[in-house]
């Protein structure tokens, strides 16, 4: 190569590798990372940890973290999260195995910097244990939690700070029992409750609700002060009568309405 072309060919690398040391996005799943349906714990977290090692830890807006293999150890997912969680961070992804022990989701690195630019928080196969001591999450606007381990009061302390959410999807959360959503969720338009089996009763306060689609064991529902719901989804058992007897008043306003029934004719 002529020396011309390869001081270019240098100088494009430095920058790239600058450009890179504060790249905002940061994806790790097996695809991105150009790995098999067969890899490792191994495999997974020595690549991972060779591109943060080479990356400043500035500026990093999303950090998306996927794992479909078992880790032995998540004292590696704790000290990424610890990397990527600076102030600034908008969106947050972790979706790991059904690892044992169960990883922990360490609250205590939202300090008050962090906790205001969160925009997005999506957590799977994980305990999620949030306090009053967690402070608002002013910005939250989406919250999804997929067979999360955590209880109906940590959840309710949390979307009582959160005033601008505005979906709420939960699966598999097999430790609420009751559900409330609190009047201060004024922009709450969407909710999903999928297949939480221990919940026994879902309450709605939020007045701009829209959207709301349930499966799962049948439940006590109030949705009074959510009276704009205007699309419904429900799944269950023995549920065409339930629908056609409480649910004119409970949602007057609707105008799509999707029932399936596992055991009636």
């Amino acid at each position: 190569m002529p020396m011309r072309d390869a001081a270019r060919a240098a100088c494009l690398f430095r920058a790239f590798l600058r450009s890179w040391r504060c790249h905002p996005n940061l994806t790790f799943n097996e695809d991105a990372l150009g790995l098999n349906d067969n890899a490792c714990e191994t495999d997974f977290t020595s690549k991972v940890d060779h591109i943060l090692k080479n990356h400043s830890g500035i500026g990093v807006k999303r950090f998306k973290l996927s794992i479909h293999c078992k880790l032995d150890n998540c004292d590696y997912v704790d000290s990424w999260l610890q990397f990527a969680i600076t102030p600034g961070i908008e969106e947050i992804t972790v979706m790991l195995s059904g690892n044992k022990p169960q990883f922990n989701f360490p609250c205590s690195l939202f300090s008050d910097k962090i906790a205001y630019s969160i925009r997005c928080l999506e957590l799977g196969n994980c305990a999620f244990h949030p306090t009053i001591e967690l402070g608002p999450l002013r910005n939250l606007k989406r919250l999804h939690l997929s067979c999360v381990r955590i209880s109906g009061d940590e959840l309710a302390c949390l979307l009582s700070n959160s005033f601008v959410l505005e979906q709420l999807e939960l699966k598999y959360c097999k430790k609420i029992v009751s559900l409330k959503m609190p009047c201060v969720l004024q922009r709450l338009n969407c909710l999903n409750v999928l297949e939480c089996k221990r919940v026994q009763v879902i309450e709605s306060k939020a007045p701009n609700l829209s959207s709301f689609s349930f499966s799962g064991n049948k439940v006590k529902l109030s949705l009074v002060e959510s009276s704009q719901v205007k699309n419904l989804y429900m799944c269950s058992s023995n549920i065409i009568c339930y629908a056609r007897s409480d649910l004119p008043s409970i949602v007057p306003n609707v105008e799509t309405l999707a029932v399936a029934s596992h055991c009636e004719v």
